[in-house]
């Protein structure tokens, strides 16, 4: 028995000993598998922090501190445009600024105003590195608990900054992640003090104003160094909900507020008893008049282009939000060097006010209107306007810039005729059947416009007219990525989705094109084959002169110069010959363009040039709705802007042909080089001058044109033996085209074939 006992005492020690190594290596094995996994989540934190959150902000962001709010706009009085000589000039009433005000640094500002700012909204500002840990904590318990009903932030005063330059303030976590990391980052550059006078001249205070100078302006019509304790604590209320406690809208709200910022400011030991009592019984007495004195005046067309433009770039530049931009424009106190043309802008907006003598009404009521000029050689926008009459408000609809409506013919020259020229796939005189493309759903497509089909025709014949069905046929020649390949070096680029012919020969582009983008795509014709940006700005600085922003020249070669002033011969002859041709313009100087038309006649448009400038113009309803002219209202109203536009200058001047340009004579009918028999065609004058790049040119003589006896009576065709005197030579084309019932075409009564067969 007691051996059984002394055994088991031995084999229960044994047990207890391996269940305690085994404890042991369980627990090994569970902190090694936490610790594993914890490497693992950290890294990859570590590793999303690195690939997806921007932690890095352009220190510059936080220094526009020039000597004033007032953002001014310049232009070139220049000598040489292409050549950027020329000096700056004030664009005195285009002055941007919601109130006048000074940058005022942090050392001028009253210390009652920097601790009433400190107290209520960073107290700990002097003491963390960006981010209060411990105010975070607590904001994260609230966001659960709401044990406090106004909300408690965990911004301090570096990440507030941060949110104001900028825009961003999504309540996402990767949103909250980068304001920390930037934070941690921004007070490694900057110090505390210039952290303070960024965020107190920035930081937004209602009423559309922006700054401590401002806000002190616009309440009480006084200086920083003029405010009492208790307007300092006025204004430190704002911040936390602008609307709320906005003093001119929502004073008892403020005052609430402002005695909140006050017994922040004793418990923390910045006032006194005394200041406190005194502060806290004052009746703070706000202006009358703020709502009338938040402004600067009514911006012109051009100057809310170019707002957007500067918007849009410092944005890109500096990887903040297009409403921070904004801000920083209105706020900054930027000086912006525009590439504006006064007289060409003043110009624009009178032919606009007084829209009536050259748009005729639709039953009462007047189609919107918009037009753009731009210097081809450098794409500078030297004048536009957005809508019809006299502007009278701001961030209006600008249909120059941002409406998208499809361009109509307007776009063939770039996605189609413009393509094949430069790849060699057709030339100046390739002959075309001005016939219906197919059948579709049981009706010839394309249509023309007037509604008939004139047979064979040279391609230039069918530019100058705008016929549909050559267009449709050449763009299947050219192929559908090549055009849009194209179109995207054109700067047209709503074309993705358009591999169809409706949209890229007819241009009934699915989500439209802005007058702006197709305009500055002809620039390419009219400056030797190459195309830049359309630009409104060349340079952004600060009020003391630093660059913010510089808008490079650059361009890009789309076709050769050939080819480019092959199709300027073209669309010349659309203004000389064919849709345009009652333009006036063209007796003063040389001109080209191409109309175009949308769908039911909701959009009119009008691209032209001259060796000076590219003007467009579109006209419709902006609820899109069918129009009926007698002539083309966008052309109308191009003549009467270009008329103006060339006052003063050189009239004689040409569009300029380069060395490898040929020009030859060809036969209207196949295209190729005249010959006796083309002369002897009945409807005479088949002989035209075509421009070809060198090598392209026709070789081959006429193919199409054959001399037959015809009948001197009937015009048909009949055999030698008909004695001479009842017949006579002519030259009728040899050509039979696929038959398709219920359409006539101009030309099958000079077919040989349709002679024989009356015959």
């Amino acid at each position: 028995m007691i051996y059984y006992c002394a055994n088991n005492m031995i084999a229960y020690k044994k047990g207890v000993k391996f269940l305690k190594k085994g404890k042991k290596s369980v627990l090994k094995r569970t902190i090694l598998f936490t610790a594993l996994v914890a490497v693992i989540l950290i890294t990859g934190f570590c590793f999303y922090v690195y690939t997806h959150i921007d932690r890095d902000l352009d220190e510059s962001l936080f220094k526009f501190n020039g000597q004033s709010s007032v953002t001014k706009i310049y232009y070139y009085d220049y000598e040489d445009r292409e050549n950027r000589i020329g000096e700056a000039v004030e664009l005195v009433d285009e002055e941007l600024f919601l109130h006048r005000s000074d940058w005022v640094s942090v050392y001028d500002m009253p210390s009652n105003l920097k601790n009433a700012f400190i107290a209520i909204e960073d107290k700990r500002f002097f003491e963390h590195k960006g981010v209060d840990w411990l105010r975070s904590a607590k904001a994260i318990m609230n966001y659960f608990f709401k044990f406090d009903k106004e909300g408690y932030g965990g911004s301090t005063i570096t990440q507030q900054l941060i949110k104001n330059v900028t825009g961003e303030n999504e309540a996402t976590p990767k949103r909250k992640l980068q304001e920390i990391l930037r934070a941690l980052s921004l007070e490694k550059r900057l110090s505390k003090n210039e952290i303070l006078e960024s965020y107190l001249n920035i930081v937004y205070m209602s009423q559309n104003c922006y700054g401590v100078s401002s806000a002190a302006n616009l309440y009480f019509g006084k200086k920083l160094d003029d405010l009492t304790l208790a307007e300092c604590a006025t204004l430190a209320s704002i911040v936390q909900n602008p609307s709320k406690y906005d003093p001119y809208k929502n004073l008892t709200n403020n005052e609430k507020r402002r005695n909140v910022v006050l017994s922040q400011m004793l418990e923390q030991g910045l006032i006194s008893e005394a200041d406190y009592k005194e502060a806290k019984s004052e009746n703070v007495a706000i202006k009358e008049d703020v709502a009338e004195n938040r402004t600067s005046g009514i911006y012109s067309w051009y100057t809310e282009a170019l707002i957007e433009d500067v918007c849009r770039e410092l944005a890109r530049r500096y990887d903040i939000k297009k409403e921070a931009a904004r801000k920083l424009i209105i706020k900054g106190g930027f000086n912006i060097y525009s590439v504006m043309n006064p007289g060409l802008q003043g110009a624009l907006e009178d032919v606009y006010e007084h829209y009536g003598a050259y748009l005729n009404h639709q039953n009462g009521i007047y189609p919107q209107s918009s037009c753009v000029i731009i210097d081809p050689n450098t794409s500078d926008v030297l004048a536009l306007v957005g809508g019809i009459g006299k502007k009278t408000s701001n961030l209006v609809f600008n249909r120059a810039t941002s409406a998208k409506r499809p361009p109509g013919s307007v776009l063939k020259p770039l996605s189609v005729y413009s393509v094949g020229i430069e790849e060699d796939i057709f030339n100046y005189s390739t002959v075309y059947d001005d016939t219906p493309a197919e059948i579709k759903n049981g009706v010839y497509w394309p249509k023309n416009s007037p509604d008939r089909y004139r047979g064979l025709v040279p391609l230039c014949y069918a530019v100058e007219h705008s016929i549909n069905t050559v267009a449709v046929k050449a763009l299947r020649d050219v192929g559908a990525d090549l055009s849009i390949d194209y179109l995207k070096k054109f700067k047209i680029s709503t074309v993705n989705e358009d591999k169809n012919d409706a949209s890229l020969a007819l241009g009934q582009l699915t989500y439209g094109e802005s007058l702006l983008n197709v305009t500055n795509a002809y620039t390419t014709f009219a400056n030797g084959g190459t195309i830049s940006s359309p630009k409104t700005f060349l340079l952004v600085t600060d009020s003391v002169g630093r660059e913010i922003l510089k808008n490079e020249d650059s361009k890009e070669r789309v076709i050769s110069k050939e080819s480019a002033y092959i199709m300027t011969m073209m669309l010349k002859g659309v203004v000389e010959n064919g849709t345009a041709s009652f333009l006036k313009l063209k007796n003063t100087i040389p001109t080209a363009g191409k109309t175009g038309t949308s769908s039911n006649n909701e959009d009119k448009w009008f691209v032209g040039y001259t060796p000076y400038y590219v003007c467009g113009v579109w006209t419709g309803f902006d609820n899109p709705a069918s129009m009926s002219y007698a002539q083309n209202p966008s052309c109308v109203i191009f003549d009467a802007v270009m008329e103006r536009a060339h006052r003063g200058l050189e009239l004689d001047k040409d569009f300029l042909s380069p060395p490898d340009i040929v020009e030859e004579e060809f036969c209207f009918d196949s295209g190729m080089l005249p010959k006796q028999d083309c002369l002897a065609d009945e409807r005479e004058n088949r002989i035209n001058i075509g421009y070809y790049k060198y090598g392209a040119e026709p070789r081959e003589h006429c193919d199409k044109h054959e001399m037959v006896n015809v009948d001197s009576e009937t015009g048909l065709v009949v055999s030698r033996y008909l004695p001479f005197w009842k017949r006579r030579r002519v030259g009728l084309i040899n050509y039979e085209r696929p038959l398709q019932e219920g359409i006539y075409v101009l030309d099958e009564k000079y077919l040989i074939c349709n002679r024989r067969k009356q015959n």
